[in-house]
C-alpha cells in the first residue's frame, strides 16, 4: 500500500485538523504552507532548504505538527492542491496564468518520475477579498479573480494532461461537499482577530472527508 503525500496551502492546515491516522487504512502525509503558490513553485530549492510546512492553524481535535519537505517521497501518490493563492493575489496582477501552471506542472514532472501524481483544483474564490488590510495582500474584486481562476482551471486542465497527471477532485466536487454554490465570508471561522479567508471547521471537515475518499483508493491501485 502506498502512502498518499499532499502538497498545498494553508487550507490543508485547516483541513487536516479532521485527519485521524486510525480511521484511514491509509497513510496521509500532508505537507501545507501558509501562502504556498504556484508561481516560483521549486522542489528543488525545498529539497535543498528541507523546507517546513505549517502546521494546523488552530489544533481542535489533533496535533499536525510541521514537517520537513523531506518527508515527501517519490514512492506514492502525490496529490496537489495548489493555485488558490496565485489566482487570489498575483494573477490578477501579471495575468500569467497559463505560463504558471505549465512551469509548476514541468517542476512537478520532473522531480516526482515514479509518483502517481493527482491534481486537486484550488479552493474557489471567496466573493469578498478577505485579506486586504494591514498591507497583506492587494484587492481584486471577485470578477477579477473568477476571470483569472478560469484561465487557471483552462492551463492546469492543459498541462496536467499533457502530464498524464489525473484531476480527481474538482471545485464544483468542493462546492457540492460543503452544500454551497459559491464561498462568502459568512462561511469562514472567526478564530482569527481579522477577517480570514479560511473556511468554518464543519465546511473543512467535509472537504477532508471528501480528500480521503477520493484519494484512498488511489493508494491500493
Amino acid at each position: 500500500m502506498k502512502n498518499i503525500y499532499m502538497i498545498s496551502d494553508c487550507h490543508l492546515s485547516r483541513a487536516i485538523e479532521h485527519y485521524y491516522p486510525e480511521k484511514h487504512e491509509v497513510k496521509f502525509i500532508p505537507w501545507p504552507k501558509a501562502a504556498k503558490k504556484m508561481h516560483g513553485f521549486s522542489v528543488e530549492q525545498m529539497r535543498e532548504e528541507n523546507e517546513m510546512s505549517s502546521g494546523v492553524e488552530i489544533a481542535r481535535t489533533i496535533d499536525h505538527k510541521p514537517i520537513p519537505f523531506s518527508e515527501i517521497k517519490d514512492d506514492g501518490v502525490l496529490a496537489l492542491w495548489m493555485g488558490y493563492v496565485d489566482t487570489r493575489t498575483f494573477l490578477p496582477k501579471y495575468k500569467n496564468a497559463d505560463e504558471t501552471v505549465k512551469k509548476f506542472i514541468d517542476n512537478i514532472r520532473l522531480n516526482f518520475p515514479n509518483s502517481k501524481v493527482v491534481i486537486i483544483e484550488p479552493l474557489p474564490q471567496f466573493t469578498e477579498m478577505l485579506l486586504k488590510h494591514e498591507g497583506i495582500s492587494p484587492y481584486y474584486t471577485h470578477e477579477q479573480r473568477i476571470d483569472q481562476n478560469r484561465e487557471f482551471l483552462a492551463a492546469l486542465h492543459k498541462y496536467a494532461a499533457e502530464a498524464g497527471f489525473e484531476i480527481v477532485i474538482t471545485q464544483q466536487d468542493i462546492l457540492k461537499a460543503v452544500g454551497f454554490v459559491e464561498l462568502t465570508p459568512s462561511m469562514t471561522h472567526t478564530d482569527a482577530p481579522h477577517p480570514v479567508d479560511g473556511l468554518h471547521p464543519d465546511h473543512m471537515k467535509k472537504i477532508w472527508n471528501l480528500f480521503a475518499e477520493k484519494l484512498s483508493p488511489l493508494a491500493t491501485s
